[in-house]
């Protein structure tokens, strides 16, 4: 059996397990194990599953991880997120549609500091949902918009799915970072469009339920969100102007996130511990989908995917353009299945080569990518943000949750488009800050 045979074997077997519901991290593994103990021997695979774990613990983009998951959960326990969803809403208060569109600015703010999708929709649902079930908001507008909002999380800077694929991808943080900024900021401008037009065409989802305030009384409602404000400034801005490598703004954001929440008294030696667990926790669960992640990758390029799919797309002769569109219609099937860190480890050492090969920056492609994950997280039938919703939304169907969202789908598919046929977007300003 040639190994090309047993790397499309392979690929079909990891489909099955997928599809199966066994773990991703488990499917991988056994895939990446098992082919490459045909290829290479037993003792061969055994000798890269012990390798990689070295590899893994010894990677420096990796120590950010565990960072910036403590940085999310310390600004989380000390409150931030409902103080910056206080500040929304003084600013659109007056508006048809304020608490939702308080919902998707809040959310964009906490992605700053969370970097994960789950993380924002779950902080999200537990603030946003009771004032606006107060006021009177549909159920259908108030899901719609924590769920898409959650999505921010994976785009804006600093997000941890951006820091795997600059693993993968052996790519810089920095750059995937400052090229994702502005999407992220046009994809939350989208949303606020969706929203716009749901209100218009539904106003009684949406009561005007305030009056407008004073000048004054908006910019002093700004003062409520200085430590996500000096958090932001501290991490991103070191880390654009060269003053901290990735792993150092991480630091420097986990330790500046307890500080202001210790010096303001809203963070508890008991809550640090807390944060402390979850972190370790939450890390322990991502180093282990790495290490199959790393098995599987060793037995892509053994059995020669990447180059056999760069030759069978060659043959097809798409234009690049035309070539993303059908990448793109492939993600949006792959992520009806697949959680957001397998849709990466899965597709990236594959699909690289073939990106590059296109003419395309491989950090453009991390934003790519994200956009992608951030469609998988609210469509079904895996949607993380929508299961994260339902878990607190219990009053609420998961069939409603799915309907209530699918207006909002249409603006990361959107943004997908317009940075395939203008990719500058992304790219533009990586080569500001550091060509």
């Amino acid at each position: 059996m040639s190994v090309q045979v047993i790397g499309q074997v392979g690929m079909l077997a990891l489909i099955f397990f997928v599809f199966i519901r066994i773990p991703v991290a488990v499917a991988m593994g056994l895939v990446g194990f098992g082919g490459y103990s045909l290829i290479n021997g037993v003792d061969r695979a055994l000798q890269v599953a012990g390798q990689v774990p070295y590899d893994i613990a010894t990677n420096y983009t990796l120590s950010q991880l565990p960072l910036f998951v403590l940085m999310g959960d310390l600004a989380v326990r000390s409150g931030m997120s409902g103080r910056l969803y206080s500040t929304a809403q003084d600013i659109f208060a007056g508006l048809r549609g304020a608490h939702a569109y308080a919902t998707l600015g809040a959310s964009a703010g906490f992605g700053a500091v969370s970097g994960s999708s789950v993380a924002t929709a779950a902080t999200m649902t537990r603030v946003a949902v009771p004032s606006m079930q107060e006021a009177k908001y549909d159920d259908r507008l108030s899901a719609g918009c924590i769920a898409a909002g959650g999505t921010l999380g994976i785009l804006i800077p600093p997000s941890i799915a951006l820091v795997i694929f600059a693993m993968i991808a052996e790519e810089s943080v920095p750059r995937l970072y400052a090229a994702s900024l502005v999407p992220g900021i046009l994809l939350c401008f989208l949303y606020i469009f969706i929203v716009a037009i749901i209100v218009w065409i539904a106003p009684h989802w949406a009561p005007q339920t305030s009056d407008r305030p004073r000048f004054r009384d908006r910019i002093r409602s700004l003062g409520q969100v200085w430590e996500i404000v000096v958090l932001f400034a501290m991490v991103m801005g070191g880390l654009y102007t060269g003053l901290f490598t990735a792993t150092e703004a991480a630091a420097v954001g986990a330790f500046g996130a307890w500080l202001l929440g210790t010096v303001t008294g809203r963070l508890t030696v008991a809550d640090t511990k807390e944060a402390i667990f979850a972190t370790i926790r939450t890390s322990a669960v991502l180093f282990a989908i790495l290490y199959a992640s790393n098995i599987f990758a060793y037995f892509v390029v053994l059995a020669q995917l990447p180059q056999g799919l760069v030759s069978w797309v060659n043959s097809m002769d798409l234009s690049p353009i035309a070539l993303m569109l059908l990448i793109s219609g492939f993600y949006i099937i792959l992520g009806c299945f697949l959680e957001a860190f397998g849709m990466i480890l899965i597709t990236v050492p594959i699909l690289l080569p073939l990106i590059q090969q296109a003419g395309f920056d491989p950090v453009w492609y991390g934003v790519f990518i994200a956009i992608m994950i951030e469609v998988s997280m609210i469509t079904p039938p895996v949607g993380m943000n929508i299961f994260v919703m339902q878990g607190q939304m219990p009053g609420i169907s998961l069939p409603r949750l799915y309907q209530s969202v699918m207006p909002f789908v249409i603006a990361p598919i959107l943004l997908t488009v317009m940075i395939i046929l203008v990719p500058e977007i992304a790219t533009w300003l990586p080569a500001v800050l550091f060509d």
